[in-house]
């Protein structure tokens, strides 16, 4: 039987933290949470086996760039890659490549399709 997947879910809007919470668990996906990159680096460093970060890019204090770019550090001397994607209203296609060339593996833009991101998240595992 496959592992159950654990997803960090980084997003500063208390509605769409919860309704994206809500829609991952209901897919019976382990889901941790944080309102702002700070919060999510903690629990980044402190869970083993995430199978996924998912980012607003607008947060407080650090944007979701600066974290993920903190984040892909980390992978140089843990040698543990997490697939981390950006989950924005940006919906330009020049914003999702822009998004891409900074180091996220995928854009999902808002408002998303939850089985969509499984699928995605599941071709990068």
């Amino acid at each position: 039987m496959a592992e159950r997947l654990k997803i960090l879910i980084v997003e500063d809007d208390p509605a769409n933290l919860i309704v994206s919470v809500k829609s991952f668990e209901r897919r019976n996906i382990e889901v941790f949470s944080a309102a702002n990159a700070f919060d999510a680096m903690e629990i980044y460093d402190k869970t083993a086996g995430l199978s996924a970060v998912i980012t607003d890019i607008q947060l407080p204090g650090m944007d979701g760039i600066e974290m993920m770019h903190k984040m892909r550090a980390k992978e140089e001397s843990t040698r543990i890659s997490v697939p981390i994607f950006a989950m924005t209203a940006y919906s330009f296609e020049e914003d999702r490549k822009h998004f891409v060339a900074q180091g996220f593996d995928d854009v999902f833009i808002k408002p998303v399709d939850y089985d969509k991101i499984l699928e995605t998240i599941q071709f990068y595992l």
